[in-house]
This record gives C-alpha cells, structure tokens and sequence, in this order.
C-alpha cells in the first residue's frame, strides 16, 4: 500500500520489483487529487520496459533509491500490461503522455497550476497556445543537462522557486528521476510528474503512433521502424531482457505462495548448504560485497535494545566494507526521514498493545496456519515482494536474517546465497520462561493460567521455527552464550558463535563530556510496558524498595504501567525519556533488576559504557562476562539493596576515573566485534577463515 495523502491509500500491485497503482486513468486522476488535498511534496514515475531492465540491470544504485522513493508508479507500457497478464497480474497501462494531455485538457480543478521543465521555450508556447484555459509555468533548463552540474542545481533551484502544483518533469530517462527526486528537500508542496517526452507529442514535434499500434501494444515496433540506428539497441537488444526477469518474479511468487495465492509462512524442506558459504571471495569482487538485511522492524531510530542490536551488526557491516541494503516495516506512526539504503515494506504496529484488533486479526492467522503468532504477524505480500524483488536483481551475495521472526521469508532466498541468522534471543526458550513465569506462583488465576498456554504453544512453535532457520542457515551470531547453548540443543551441526554487540556509541566518547553532579540518587531505564521487563520492576518495588531508606530517590524512566508523574514514596515514574543517556548520566547509581530473559540487554551495555556505578541482577548481566569497575552483581532483594546503599556511600572522587573505565570497556567492545563481523563476512564469501584476535569482552571463546 502506498500513502499519497493523509487518509486516501493507493492500492498498488507488485510486479518484477515495482509497486505499480491498480487504477485505470481515472482512478489516477483521483489519487492526484487527494495527494494535492494532503498536502506536501511527492514525486510519479512512469515505468516501461526499458526502465524496468535499466532498474535490475543498470547497475545504477541511485537510479534503483529514485525508483523506490517515489510515491506512485504508473505503467507506462501496454506490453508491461501484457506480461503481468501472462504473470497473473493485472496492470492498467497509462502511457505518460495520455496523462499529461488528460490534466492539460480537464485540469484537476480550476485553479490548479501546472509548472513544464524540459522542452524548449518554443515548445512550451505552442503547449500554452493549444491550452490556453490552463495556468502554465515555463522553468528553463539546458538543453543538454548533466546531473549534479552547476546548471543541474540551477534548474532545481528555479524549480524549488516556481509556484506549481503539478510539475511535469519532460527530461529524458533516467535524468527526470533524479530531477523529481532532487526537489525533495526543498519543496514542500505538488507533486511532480516524470512523463518524458510527452510535451513533444502533444505539440507535434515528435509523432506518436497510430491508435491502431497503440492498441496492438505495438507502439515500439512503429517507433523502431521509424528510427531504427537509435531505438535498434533499446527494443531489440535491452527490451528482451525483461522476459527473464518476469519468469523469475513468477517463480519467486510461486516458491513464496501457498496454493491458494495467500502469504505463505510455512518453512519449504531445504538441503543443507555447505556451511563454508558460497563461492567468490570478498578481495575478488569487482564491487564492495552486498548485503540485503531483513529484518522486523527498521531500526534506524534505535527505539528498542532489539532495534540496537540491528543497528549494531548494520554498522559493522558497513564499517567492513559492504554495500548493505535495509529491508523491514516502518514502524506505525513513524516520520524519521530513512537512512540511504533503507526500505520500507509499510507501516505495521510493532508492538501488539497498540492495535489490538490488528493483534486479533493476527493471532487468527496464526491459529489457522499453525504458525507462531510473533512470526505471523510479520508475513505480508508487500514484505515478500519488495524482498523478491531485491534478490531478483541478482547481485546480492549475502543475506541477514535478523530476528526467528524474519524466517518466514527462507522459501524466497535462492539455495546458493550465504545466509547469516542474527538470534536476538533463543526464542523459543523465552517464551517457555514466559510461561514458567506467568505460574510461578503456583496459586495462577484462570487468566494466568491462559497466558501461560498461549505462551507455550508460542514457544513450540518458535522451536520448529529456529530448527528450519538454523538448518538453512550458514551461520548464525548470537548475542549471548546462553542463547547459543539453547540454539545447539536444536541443531549441534549449525556454526554458531556469540558476537559482543556493543549498544550506542556513548556521547562520552565522542565529546568527551565532563561528568556532572548527578541529581537523582537511584534509577531505573527501560520499558516496562513490556512482560518481562515490568516483572523486574515489580520485584524491586515489591522487594526492594522497603529494604531502602526512604529518603533517597529514586526514578523510573521508560514506560511503565504508572501514568508519568505519579510517585510511589521513594519512587517517582518519569514515563518515556528522550535522552537514555542523559537519564542515565542524572543517576548517582544505576540499579538493573532483571528477573528473567533472554538475550542481549542493551541497557545494561549503555550503563556500563557510561561507567555509571551499577547494581544488576544476575540475568541482567546475561551475555556480558566482562564488565567494568563499578558494577555489583546482586541475586536477592536484600543483597540488591544492601549493594545500592554501599555504592552510594563510596561515591566521590573516582566517579570520573569510572566513567573513563566505561568509555574503554566499551570501545574493547566494539572493537572485538568489528574483528568478528569483517571475519566472518570474509569466510562467507569464500576466503579462509581467520582467527579475531581482539578477545576483549567476548562472552566465552566461542567467537574467538
């Protein structure tokens, strides 16, 4: 689905990679209209066959990022339309220059103002003449403009100025991409239309074909037969090549599918591959080794541990040398700009609380299918499509497979690529400790009781899950040995090793900020909304709290099941923080109650790296053998508030000397998993396995 406007939605159709308006020229027409009415700046390509192959074999990265930030994609071409119906897909053709002289001949509405870049001034007064009722603006342009030329930003500039609705972008391929797209971070209002030599057509300088070639699809053979040296390479050479790519999509659609045509999130049986990884090592290829990331969530906003953690690995993995591709779900609500190389899959509820009849309709999908229910509401055709289409494009030499959650999408990788499984938690025995958990008491109230049977049909299911990922897998990273214990009961010949994920860069370690007087005695960070972090919060509250003096005070920030304000005397609850870690660096000491979990905890890791004086939990520690002075491990309520009172009592003077402690721990760390990451992306592609000789804060030898 695709937003053009504040509520109206475009449905789109997927097809060879594109995401093509299901809407004939009137229905384009409306789409316009509510896009104009929404307000903002959004930019149509209009695809044929020729642009189609030039987007998946052009080689031409920024073309592919201009491609995909566009708000709609029209088709351009009736042999397009032809192809999908023998694909099974039904397209509404719409040639760019029908477009154009429907807008030119019954406007919008009556005061709209249309703006025409590209053609000669002599084109643009005889356009004027023949619609003499319409608001047209001429912006001057070279005629022969090179991208990124002084004259290029000129005429974007001018551009950016005019005052237009619509703007007609009639530059040749791909320079009318990049023009529309160049408007984006100025133009805040219209939208632009990329229709090529449309203007041309309607005032005659050039002839199009006749309605009876039009109708054949054979407008292309009437255009090389009248300029054979010029258009010979174009339709007879480049064009076929959109023949293969449409078998593919249809055998990718086919692999991905259940027999009725529904999202399919059954794990297809696979061979096993050669744990080595494929062919082609890193030093011989041509270009830098490309990766495609999918994943749950994307995680450029780094709101969670989880989304940290993918930032982590995304990061190393540039720092590496690898040109790597982001592919997820924004989140719902989100409106942070994408970083280069980002892609949305659409907007999805990440977190089920916040669209509950969504979680229903989830949960009854995953009652039907047999499939996890945190896996299942993750499956969509828009995700599977906009992935088919990246692995389509036949360049991709590595896939990461973040989160069990993305594994529904294994039928759709091709058998020969490496596959790395980044375990942010052995799923299955989390959800088996949720419902330990939920009737730990032993005295479980009915809805308890419920809650554990939901939980451990989850954590079957997520079991089957992990099996088929970890067989299908050529390696798989996770964050602590715990998880990589649980992972080898599943599967003992899967290559799994612990990589030391190391959290957000400390601003201390970039500004070398001095360290302030803290203000708040004790705190607490985190979101407690969550099951299995508000178990902790309510063992220290319950537990620990009254073996404190109640004159100190002490602050939860994150989400909590307390409105923000409230104070529960010693405990006052700040609700959501927008700077982890100027809270964190606000806390004399910082106490960490964790009481069951798996996985990585990022907060912790940031504690540490800051060398805040510390108080953790066993579990919370979980994955970090290695820990800085300052940190005290404590397993009962009163040893958690025995150790809060000596650390507060020994702050003073080495409260600096620790925070520069941190800042090393931590750029150990990050250190020893850059080695580890750049190593074992080598050995995936083929070149020998190399020890990492940075050991550093690893948790165990496995990575070593």
């Amino acid at each position: 689905m695709v937003t053009l406007a504040n509520d109206p939605v475009a449905r789109t159709i997927d097809f060879l990679g594109l995401r093509f308006i299901d809407a004939d020229l009137a229905g384009i027409r409306k789409t316009l209209t509510e896009a104009l009415e929404g307000g903002g700046y959004r930019y149509v390509v209009t695809p044929n066959v020729d642009h189609v192959v030039s987007y998946h074999h052009g080689g031409d990265r920024a073309l592919v990022r201009a491609y995909d930030a566009a708000a709609l994609q029209i088709c351009d071409s009736r042999i397009l339309a032809l192809l999908g119906r023998a694909a099974g897909v039904t397209l509404h053709p719409c040639p760019g220059s029908d477009l154009t002289e429907s807008l030119l001949s019954a406007p919008l509405r009556p005061d709209i103002r249309i703006g025409v870049v590209g053609p000669e001034r002599a084109a643009f007064e005889a356009l004027r003449k023949r619609y003499p009722e319409v608001a047209l603006t001429f912006i001057a342009s070279e005629m022969r403009l090179t991208v990124g030329s002084p004259e290029w930003q000129d005429t974007v500039e001018r551009a950016n100025l005019a005052e237009w609705d619509i703007l007609l972008v009639c530059l040749s391929f791909p320079k009318q991409e990049f023009f529309a797209r160049d408007l984006a971070p100025k133009r805040t209002h219209g939208v632009a239309l990329c229709v090529g030599a449309s203007v041309d057509f309607l005032t005659g300088r050039q002839k199009r074909a006749p309605k009876g070639f039009q109708r054949l699809g054979l407008e292309w053979l009437y255009r090389l037969s009248s300029d054979p040296k010029r258009m010979a390479r174009r339709y007879l050479v480049k064009g076929p090549k959109i023949v293969p790519l449409v078998a593919r999509d249809v055998l990718a659609g086919r692999r991905g599918r259940a027999a009725t045509g529904a999202p399919s999130s059954a794990i297809l049986p696979f061979a096993r591959p050669r744990r080595a990884g494929a062919s082609g090592a890193v030093s011989k290829t041509a270009r830098p080794p490309r990766v495609l990331f999918l994943s749950t969530v994307l995680p450029h906003e780094e709101r969670g541990g989880g989304e940290i953690c993918s930032m982590n690995v995304i990061e190393a993995l540039r720092r590496a040398g690898c040109d790597v591709e982001v592919l997820a779900y924004r989140r719902s609500g989100s409106h942070a700009p994408l970083p280069e190389g980002f892609t949305s899959a659409g907007e999805r509820a990440i977190e089920s609380a916040e669209a509950r009849l969504q979680s229903a309709v989830w949960m009854g999908r995953a009652a039907l299918s047999g499939e996890a229910y945190s896996s299942e509401k993750y499956v969509s055709d828009e995700m599977r499509s906009e992935a088919v289409g990246r692995l389509a494009e036949g360049n991709i030499d590595l896939v990461i497979l973040d989160h069990a959650q993305s594994a529904w999408l294994l039928p759709i990788i091709p058998g020969d690529l490496p596959v790395v499984f980044v375990a942010h938690n052995a799923e299955h025995q989390l959800y088996a400790d949720y419902a330990r958990a939920a009737l730990e008491d032993g005295t479980a109230s009915l809805k308890a009781q419920a809650k554990a049977a939901i939980y451990r049909r989850e954590a079957l299911r997520l079991k089957r899950l992990e099996q088929a990922v970890l067989d299908r897998a050529s390696a798989v990273w996770a964050l602590t040995k715990a998880d990589a214990e649980a992972l080898r009961q599943l599967d003992p010949e899967a290559l799994i090793e612990v990589v030391p994920v190391p959290g957000k860069t400390p601003a201390l370690a970039l500004d070398g900020g001095s360290v302030k007087r803290p203000s708040i005695d004790i705190g607490l960070l985190g979101n407690f909304a969550w099951d299995v972090n508000r178990a902790g919060l309510d063992w220290f509250l319950d537990e620990v709290v009254p073996h404190l003096d109640p004159r100190l005070s002490i602050r939860v920030g994150g989400k909590t099941h307390f409105a923000p304000g409230t104070v529960r005397a010693p405990v006052t609850f700040a609700g959501f923080v927008p700077d982890a870690e100027a809270f964190l660096r606000d806390c004399r000491v910082v106490a960490i109650p964790s009481v069951v979990g798996s996985g990585i905890q990022i907060k912790t890791i940031e504690t540490l790296a800051l060398g805040r004086p510390t108080v953790a939990t066993p579990i919370a520690l979980r994955g970090i053998e290695t820990v800085p002075d300052g940190v005290r491990v404590a397993e009962t309520a009163e040893a958690m508030a025995r150790e809060l009172t000596a650390a507060l009592q020994k702050l003073g003077i080495e409260q600096e000397e620790t925070a520069s402690n941190g800042i090393l721990w931590w750029r150990e760390r990050r250190q020893a998993f850059d080695e580890i990451v750049q190593a074992r992306v080598r050995s995936l592609l083929g070149e020998p396995r190399e020890p990492v000789r940075a050991t550093a804060c690893i948790d165990g030898d496995e990575a070593a």
